[in-house]
């Protein structure tokens, strides 16, 4: 009866124990966010677009100055990406259906809201085609 005991216990010692993806997951979320304020800026062109606008640009940089203080390189990167594949299977399908939920009813001629409208919702009008939002003009200025 000893050894069965002693046998389970060395399994339990050598067992994998949970990762903590915390972190990772905040990595994750922060390049995210930076990414999107990147395709953003390309497709609106302006910062006063509206309030949503504005406050996604906000998330966006404060984003990118707290991923500045990580020494976020490649290496760390895959690391990160690799660990999270395993953490949440699907999330990215899940995501990406959403997404193009959105880039369908903005297509067919659903309006974004410049006051309201998610960081999400902006993406999804982005990727829709036209800007969504007048161009300004110059005396607008």
């Amino acid at each position: 009866m000893r050894r069965i005991f002693d046998t389970r216990l060395a399994r339990v010692v050598r067992a994998e124990k949970p990762r903590d993806m915390t972190q990772a997951r905040r990595r994750a979320l922060l390049r995210a966010r930076a990414a999107v304020i990147t395709l953003l800026r390309r497709c609106f062109g302006w910062p006063d677009a509206g309030r949503a606008l504005a406050g996604a640009l906000a998330l966006g940089e404060a984003a990118a100055i707290e991923l500045a203080a990580i020494p976020d390189g490649a290496d760390l990167r895959r690391k990160d990406e690799a660990g999270l594949a395993r953490d949440h299977a699907g999330v990215e399908e899940a995501f990406a259906a959403r997404i193009n939920g959105m880039v369908q009813q903005y297509r067919d001629g659903r309006e974004v809201d410049p006051a309201n409208a998610s960081p999400a919702e902006l993406l999804g009008a982005c990727l829709a085609g036209p800007p969504p939002f007048p161009p300004r003009r110059a005396e607008e200025g």
